[in-house]
């Protein structure tokens, strides 16, 4: 591929501003597939809260045989308290999805949706959403960051809390 051609396509799926990083992670979490992992440090700008968004992950969840979730944060204290319909979802859900909080001294991944055919992954900017669609290669290293990163972490948003 010419450097041109190669200029192209990584401009065809850069991600740029707010608006379009929450597009793309609705676009992608509309249809799934089978399994899906993600992780932010808090999911504070994710549109997770959209109706659309949860009524697809609902019908994702019910027509799917053997879904599943890998939904790593630092912390879903933001979740919780921003997010409602997800954390309702999750709570109906609870079966098709595991939760972990990766503790503070760790590495964290980079900010990533990550799919088994393609996936979305946040590029480290100071004051503006970047971020890339990616498979291949990029995709294959983005999954083995996160699982070097869900391997070390701790349960966490538990969809029950049980008390005395």
């Amino acid at each position: 591929m010419t450097s041109a051609a190669q200029s192209t396509n990584s401009a065809a799926t850069a991600i740029s501003g707010l608006s379009a990083w929450q597009r793309a992670i609705a676009e992608l979490l509309s249809a799934p597939g089978q399994t899906f992992s993600m992780y932010s440090a808090d999911y504070a700008d994710w549109p997770l809260n959209q109706l659309e968004l949860v009524n697809a992950l609902d019908a994702w969840g019910l027509q799917r045989k053997h879904p599943s979730i890998r939904m790593l944060a630092r912390r879903f204290d933001i979740v919780q308290r921003d997010q409602a319909r997800f954390t309702q979802w999750r709570v109906r859900f609870s079966h098709l999805i595991d939760c972990r909080e990766l503790p503070e001294d760790l590495a964290a991944p980079a900010e990533c949706l990550l799919m088994p055919e393609r996936g979305l992954v946040a590029i480290p900017s100071d004051g503006h959403r970047r971020a890339s669609q990616c498979s291949g290669g990029r995709l294959h290293a983005a999954f083995e960051r996160f699982d070097q990163a869900w391997a070390l972490s701790d349960p966490g948003f538990p969809a029950h809390v049980l008390g005395l």
